[in-house]
């Protein structure tokens, strides 16, 4: 299955996923989403069609419980964020970490304990 980057609501919705207890119902993250989300007009439809096309996109699965069906996420946040990353990394820099690194940090300064973590995972590469 090849994963494709997520529009801005359905990746807002697997974030209110990823952040609840598993399994979850369309009811309960409307619910979520609108105290997260103030500013956004979340109506359980329009939840439910996304919470349909999450499923048939794979992020998703789900079982029916009575009236309400319970979601799981199948891709954990870590594994889509690593994606995302990884597609950003090859479509920029000619696909060089370093590129990357670079362009991320060009005029930031980093911390003595970010560039001793960068350090560590370089050494552990």
């Amino acid at each position: 299955m090849s994963i494709k980057k997520l529009p801005d609501a359905e990746f807002e919705i697997m974030k209110a996923i990823w952040h609840s207890d598993n399994p979850i119902t369309s009811s309960i993250l409307t619910e979520k989403l609108k105290f997260l989300l103030p500013d956004k007009d979340w109506k359980q439809q329009t939840v439910l069609t996304m919470l349909v096309r999450l499923e048939k996109k794979g992020f998703l699965k789900s079982d029916k419980n009575g009236k309400e069906r319970n979601y799981y996420a199948v891709v954990s946040e870590d594994e889509y964020i690593w994606i995302e990353a990884e597609n950003f990394r090859k479509r920029f820099n000619g696909g060089k970490l370093s590129g990357l690194v670079k362009a991320l940090y060009n005029d930031e300064n980093l911390s003595q304990d970010e560039v001793d973590e960068l350090k560590a995972w370089i050494n552990k590469m």
